[in-house]
């Protein structure tokens, strides 16, 4: 019998800005989530179905709420919560590097909290009750995990496995894996929690094992010796993310057939609205870099349709299939 795998397209809906400059706390344009409609059209054609994570620049803009709301009425589309601490209110002064303050897990519980709930508002305002969330460069748990059981959220898609970062204060995820985690609710009457991770992996298995060395000559003089480019042209390894803005023509389908196979019950693809037309960010520079994102999507989509047991899903129905899933195995 074929393993059941679900398929979740995800896109962080945000404004546009230059990632190598500060963090915009004011004025950053959002006029990239104008093109979305173009996006799921694409989408819809190979059957897929999308979670948009949307933050509150995206939700008090007139014309991008309107595209929003316009999503959300689909029934192949679910519009989850993002959120961006540096420019969401409550903007009180943060004891710590500009870094550090990008991440909302690094903030008071009750600044946290009242940052989430500003968004949160938003949302009802137009009419959208989330139940999906992706937090802002990948930032969840704690106080935030407490606000997401508080508001009725079923699915938290921020994290990244076997990752962190080298900026001030970054999550880090190096011991998480792709399979999805349920956070128990606090009380009876509140609903539990998925973690469900973005798919980052590697060519072979263990990735625990390949994630671990990759990480050693990452941060050791080894990295001077080139050995992760030299595998992954010879063929040995490489890290595959199911990330659309990665300049990598790899083919996805045989880490799709071997998740597929370790019995992972869900893939999450990503990528970022901004990426998805040409401005400042780091992805699409170019109409060139635009093309090449559209046409690596519509490859990817076509390649799932093709696979035995890929079925694709929202964040929301992701999570409520794991949760059947908990629940009939008498847990």
């Amino acid at each position: 019998m074929t393993q059941q795998v679900l398929v979740m397209t995800s896109v962080d809906t945000e404004e546009e800005w230059d990632w190598d400059g500060p963090f915009p706390e004011s004025g950053a344009s959002v006029d990239n989530v104008l093109r979305l409609p173009v996006f799921q059209d694409l989408c819809a054609s190979y059957g897929m179905r999308t979670t948009y994570f949307a933050n509150l620049p995206v939700i008090e803009d007139p014309s991008s709420r309107r595209v929003i709301q316009g999503l959300a009425r689909r029934e192949d589309v679910e519009v989850g919560m993002h959120i961006h601490p540096w420019h969401t209110p409550p903007l009180v002064p943060f004891r710590g590097s500009a870094a550090m303050a990008s991440f909302l897990h690094n903030h008071p519980p009750e600044v946290a909290r009242a940052k989430l709930e500003a968004v949160h508002a938003a949302f009802r305002g137009a009419g959208i009750v989330p139940t999906s969330f992706r937090g802002g460069r990948y930032s969840s748990g704690g106080a935030i995990h407490a606000f997401l059981h508080e508001r009725g959220f079923v699915a938290d898609c921020s994290v990244v496995p076997y990752t962190t970062w080298p900026d001030d204060g970054a999550p880090d995820f190096r011991e998480r894996d792709l399979f999805p985690t349920r956070v128990a609710p606090p009380r009876e009457d509140l609903k539990p929690l998925w973690e469900i991770p973005l798919s980052l992996g590697f060519s072979r298995r263990p990735f625990r094992l390949w994630a671990r060395c990759f990480d050693l000559i990452e941060h050791s003089a080894l990295r001077r010796l080139r050995l992760i480019g030299l595998a992954e042209r010879l063929g040995l390894l490489r890290k595959v993310w199911l990330n659309f803005e990665l300049a990598d023509p790899h083919d996805w389908t045989p880490f799709l057939k071997l998740v597929q196979r370790m019995g992972v019950p869900s893939v999450c693809l990503t990528v970022h609205s901004s990426s998805l037309t040409t401005g400042p960010g780091p992805y699409t520079r170019t109409p060139e870099d635009e093309k090449r994102i559209f046409g690596q999507i519509e490859k990817v989509f076509a390649d799932i349709r093709r696979l035995p047991g890929f079925v694709p899903a929202t964040a929301s129905e992701v999570a409520g299939h794991l949760e059947r899933r908990y629940a009939g195995s008498g847990n």
